[in-house]
């Protein structure tokens, strides 16, 4: 019985001798995201920033952090990955009390130039020059999003700069509300005694959006549904309310809702985040302070 039980522990022994394979590779990539899960830790300040969350995430590769910036309160999501195109987005809670589209019209006349870059249309400019893989700015019931994406260093801090500077500080001058808003014009131009006629880039935008039984259908149906407060309205504009809009409305809406304090800032990619963190912190929060956006 010795005898067996000794043998048998030979031909096992022998197996797991014969069939083990060496331990497995781990990916660099891997290895570098969960180092990279150290270099920001929760409590501890960077470039006007305090941590508040880090939390490696092994199913997607990749480190989520989570900062709040110091003087203003904004919140600032990044995500750490191995990926060359990288991500920036500046994100603002827009809620409208009537369905005029103010969102919607600032959202175009916020594009139509800048402290820095006081040119029309410096995004159509950009669009001949710049590296981008993404580049929009969109509106939706509650929220304003500009984001970008770009696989060249140079180009990302370029396109950051635009959109930090169209963003705090546009000209929103009166004729660009005209344009991109409302305006009353003649039917024909050349013709002072022909009828007046409503213009505009956004009023045409919507009437062409409501065009169709089943886009009229579904922004009714939202609006029934939920009925309270901001969903109850148009946020793109109802172009029956649209000529409401006054161009000092859009100047106030923007000095309350475009501030830091309202703000929220995405990132994602393998960039310096230290070099953003900063250029955001020096170039444009420094010089605002913390208000309430509870209302």
């Amino acid at each position: 019985m010795l005898r067996q039980i000794s043998s048998m522990k030979r031909a096992f022994s022998n197996r797991r001798w014969l069939t083990s394979t060496p331990a497995p590779k781990v990916n660099p990539a891997i290895l570098a995201n969960i180092k990279a899960s150290d270099r920001y830790r929760p409590g501890n300040r960077y470039n006007g920033f305090i941590c508040t969350q880090a939390q490696y995430i092994a199913d997607f590769n990749m480190t989520a952090y989570m900062f709040q910036h110091e003087k203003t309160g904004l919140q600032y999501l990044h995500i750490d990955r191995q990926d060359t195109n990288n991500v920036f987005s500046i994100n603002f809670r827009t809620t409208p009390f009537d369905s005029t589209g103010l969102p919607h019209i600032l959202e175009h006349n916020v594009l139509c130039g800048s402290q820095k870059f006081p040119v029309r249309d410096p995004f159509f400019k950009m669009l001949n020059r710049s590296l981008a893989t993404f580049m929009n700015a969109m509106t939706g019931p509650d929220y304003t999003l500009y984001p970008f994406s770009s696989t060249n260093e140079i180009d990302y801090r370029n396109l950051q700069t635009i959109y930090m500077d169209a963003a705090f500080r546009p000209n929103l001058k009166y004729l660009d509300f005209l344009q991109e808003g409302w305006r009353l014009e003649h039917a024909e131009l050349n013709n002072p005694k022909s009828e007046y006629v409503f213009k505009g880039v956004v009023y045409n935008e919507m009437k062409g959006a409501f065009s169709e039984n089943s886009a009229v259908f579904g922004q009714k149906f939202f609006n029934k549904i939920l009925p309270d407060h901001t969903y109850g309205y148009v946020s793109g504009g109802d172009p029956l309310d649209i000529p409401q809009l006054k161009h000092e409305d859009l100047v106030n809406f923007h000095q309350k809702y475009y501030h830091p304090s309202n703000a929220r800032i995405f990132s994602y990619g393998c960039f310096n985040l230290d070099k953003t963190m900063a250029f955001v912190d020096e170039q444009y929060l420094r010089d605002f302070e913390r208000i309430d956006t509870r209302y």
